[in-house]
């Protein structure tokens, strides 16, 4: 059987990386999306330790289709009952290059055939229980290869189900569990962040570091489905538990100026079995300027655009600059939308990797030594 699984713009690579460990062949790729090839388990097993895929997705059919009628007649062809019984049906759509280019006539034309369908070929109305989950089916058609897909997941993968608070602005996990990767951490070196804020960036280190199924905190929509063998779910946390390194240490060091930021951070880092894991400090970045020297990776997601005045901002950024140049042996680097953040070191630069936090246009400023 062939799966879907998306992701945010840019993160493609490491999402065929990960699909690859897991012992599945890549299919075909696009911008977003990367399909694959699997067995039953790779629902649970995908799901469960996926850091920066999106949303999985199990593809029921596919077929080239350059008319409704066709789109039709491949929906009637599946045999919805064995993932919907009462839940709400979500249908979205995506077309590309394509003859059939209306998503809303796209969507209403599937739900109908599935609506269709469930009642035996009568016309009517669904009964939807709105106290049960939805069912989001997928429509992707490009250049007339049309895909049926089932979000086995749910709501995003991202949404961990660790987090019970956050503070202004931030970074997603899928998108922070990426830039801890794009780093280069080394673990047996120390990993830092100064801005730590609600602790992602921190925790996700310390979820990769000691290898904590990021998928372990929340439940998925493919555990509603009926003729889904819940031991597969089982058989896959076991062995998600096993895989798991708790003895060998890792230092990992998250400070923000904000203690209530920090009280947040703790407790998230608790929800995500890490809280023994992670040394938070209420502490002002200009503090590690001059103090002990620091050698390891820093990540951070240092204010930016509208939280700031330009004069605090030229001041952090300046801070941060500082902090590298003090500290030759400090790696990785920041993700901010502030232009203007540059550097006139001679010894090294920084290498740039856009992509978008929560809408806005970022870059992932890493320090690059020069050659």
């Amino acid at each position: 059987m062939n799966f879907a699984i998306t992701c945010a713009a840019g993160l493609e690579s490491i999402l065929k990386k990960e699909i690859e460990i897991a012992g599945y062949k890549i299919i075909g790729s696009w911008p977003t999306l990367v399909r694959f090839e699997g067995d039953l388990s790779a629902i649970a097993k995908m799901n469960l330790r996926s850091r920066v895929g999106n949303k999985l997705y199990l593809e029921l059919k596919q077929y080239q289709t350059l008319d409704f009628d066709k789109l039709f007649d491949i929906v009637q062809t599946i045999d919805w009952k064995i993932y919907i019984q009462d839940n709400p049906i979500i249908v979205n759509a995506i077309s590309k290059q394509s003859t059939l280019t209306s998503l809303p006539a796209i969507q209403k034309i599937v739900k109908k055939s599935i609506t269709k369908k469930i009642l035996n070929g009568k016309e009517g109305m669904v009964t939807e229980d709105q106290t049960l989950h939805p069912i989001e089916i997928l429509v992707h058609i490009e250049r007339d290869m049309c895909s049926i897909l089932l979000n086995t997941t749910g709501e995003s993968l991202h949404k961990r189900g660790y987090k019970k608070a956050t503070g202004e602005a931030p970074i997603n996990e899928a998108l922070a569990a990426w830039l801890v990767l794009l780093s280069g951490w080394k673990f047996s070196e120390p990993f830092y962040d100064f801005f730590c804020g609600s602790g992602t960036i921190a925790i996700e280190a310390a979820l990769l570091a000691k290898n904590i199924a990021p998928g372990m905190f929340r439940r998925f929509a493919f555990e509603t489905f009926s003729r889904y063998d819940q031991e597969l779910l089982s058989i896959e946390l076991e062995v998600a538990k096993d895989k798991m390194i708790i003895n060998k240490g890792h230092t990992i060091i998250a400070s923000d100026i904000d203690p209530r930021m920090i009280g947040i951070a703790q407790e998230n880092a608790r929800n995500a079995w890490v809280e023994h894991y992670i040394t938070f400090q209420t502490k002002d970045i200009s503090e590690y300027v001059s103090g002990p020297e620091l050698i390891g990776t820093l990540v951070s997601n240092p204010p930016y655009g509208l939280r700031m005045n330009a004069y605090d901002l030229e001041k952090i950024y300046h801070t941060i600059t500082e902090l590298f140049t003090h500290h030759p042996k400090l790696h990785g680097g920041i993700i901010t939308s502030y232009e203007k953040f540059v550097t006139d070191e001679i010894s090294w630069t920084w290498k740039k990797s856009m992509f978008f936090n929560g809408g806005e246009r970022c870059q992932f400023y890493k320090k690059t030594l020069l050659k």
